[in-house]
């Protein structure tokens, strides 16, 4: 019955499949990178060309603007006793480098291997884009959808979504619904589909650490004054233990503990350490003791260096003493953390361990509640239904160790009935990484998976019990 119930919309996509994926190209040609200030042309024509994409799909918008760079805001309207979608994506991209790493140029997209080859394919442009392709496969098989639909298309969701989150605060009204998906998640492996029912949250920060007014001769002054990135690093390696425990006093205080029930669920899940670790390229895994990997990486906290730099970096030798060293610091969070109340614990404990000849400078970038929704819920449900529709398989039910910002301000501050978080990519696409991808057999069957979904929600079919998916 659902082959019969969704032949002609899967027969569609996949006579449009090439079409799509060359449009999908236009889009992943655009540089569109929210941390480049001299990003503006290319950020313009990536919010622009979304929003008139849509527009010739029959949506009203625009271009809502921000201190950042703008908000892609659109709206269907089929009637008032419709239920409201609201799909969420963004445009912006992570800076591609280092360039060299790069097998082709990251924005001439390029298929090779049976996979889509650019930058922001998998994070996020390739995602979001299948929401276009089936609501067009729809529409042309079956004409009008009967649903509101509003998309929400950020530019600043890998700097922190500020611009976004402050419209979102200003203007509620305007991305009220009944349901909310987002596609910027992953599927549990390369053979298995999943429906993601919660996400890490994050404090990012920043810290710099000044000993003197300048950099001195290290053999002049050697032996007689403070070296900055030294200081910096003994200070944040007192953060952790050598199993990965953080040891910052009340990091884990907020922890909810994982149930019995979702631990047996993550232990079902079919994966085996020693190959992750040989394809992400590490010798072994490493982590938290008392916890398995598949828990370490979606459902327990963590503190990570981003990025540590001082002194001389250039080429050759220049034989200083730094007198300012820096780092920038993330921490994934669990429910029930708060990314503030981590910052200050963070910032306390440093001060604490400070030399009292050594100066810093603290500062919080950006932070976001972790989020978990209810896998009984009957759409988180017909969503999975709709996978395996698409997939040719039953999708597991999973917690993503990743962060999207607006996610837990729409559960917060909307209270959106339902969210349902639906990744296409694998896990080894290498999102912010060198040579992203996304395989067009993913592709293909996530346009189909929310085909599907769209047919269900417009036409509610029976199940075999005969009850309403």
């Amino acid at each position: 019955m659902a082959e019969t119930y969704t032949s002609d919309l899967f027969q569609d996509a996949a006579d449009n499949l090439e079409r799509y994926l060359e449009e999908l190209c236009e889009f992943l040609r655009i540089p569109g990178i929210s941390a480049c200030p001299d990003s503006g042309q290319a950020m313009a024509e990536s919010c622009r060309w979304f929003l008139e994409k849509l527009e010739r799909m029959g949506f009203s918008g625009q271009l809502c603007q921000t201190e950042g760079w703008p908000v892609v805001l659109a709206r269907y309207e089929y009637g008032p006793s419709a239920p409201t979608l609201v799909i969420y994506g963004h445009y912006d991209v992570q800076s591609p480098e280092p360039l060299e790493k790069w097998i082709t140029p990251p924005f001439e997209p390029t298929v090779r291997d049976g996979a889509l080859y650019a930058r922001g394919v998998n994070d996020d442009k390739g995602q979001v884009y299948t929401y276009l392709a089936a609501l067009e496969s729809y529409r042309r098989c079956r004409g009008d959808i009967p649903l509101n639909i509003t998309f929400v298309v950020e530019g600043e969701e890998e700097v922190g979504s500020k611009g976004l989150l402050k419209l979102l605060r200003e203007r509620p009204e305007w991305f009220r619904g009944d349901m909310f998906l987002v596609s910027d998640s992953s599927m549990f492996s390369k053979e298995l589909p999943a429906v993601t029912c919660g996400f890490r949250g994050i404090m990012a920060m920043q810290i710099q650490l000044q000993t003197m007014k300048q950099d001195l001769h290290s053999g002049l002054f050697g032996g007689i004054v403070r070296n900055a990135p030294e200081v910096l690093v003994q200070l944040l390696a007192k953060c952790k233990d050598e199993e990965g425990r953080v040891l910052i006093p009340g990091f884990y205080d907020q922890v909810r503990p994982l149930s019995q029930r979702e631990r047996d669920t993550l232990a079902r899940l079919p994966q085996d350490e020693e190959k992750l670790a040989e394809r992400i390229g590490a010798p072994r895994l490493y982590g938290e003791t008392g916890y398995t990997a598949a828990e370490r990486k979606c459902a327990r906290p963590t503190l990570d260096i981003n990025g540590i730099w001082g002194g001389y970096l250039g080429e050759g030798s220049k034989t200083v003493i730094p007198c300012v060293a820096s780092a920038k610091l993330s921490a994934r969070l669990v429910p029930d953390q708060r990314p503030e109340e981590i910052y200050a614990k963070f910032e306390a404990f440093i001060r604490s361990q400070l030399p009292p000849d050594v100066q810093v400078t603290m500062e919080y970038q950006f932070g976001a509640m972790p989020v978990l929704i209810d896998d009984s819920d009957p759409n988180v449900q017909l969503a999975a239904h709709a996978i395996e529709m698409g997939f040719g398989r039953e999708p597991v039910l999973i917690r993503s160790g990743g962060t999207v910002h607006i996610i837990s301000e729409i559960k917060e501050r909307l209270g959106i009935p339902s969210i349902l978080i639906l990744g296409w990519g694998r896990p080894e696409n290498g999102s912010h990484a060198p040579n992203e991808h996304f395989y067009v057999e993913d592709f293909e069957k996530a346009v189909k998976s929310l085909c599907a979904l769209f047919a269900q929600l417009a036409e509610p079919r029976p199940n075999e019990e005969g009850s309403a998916l």
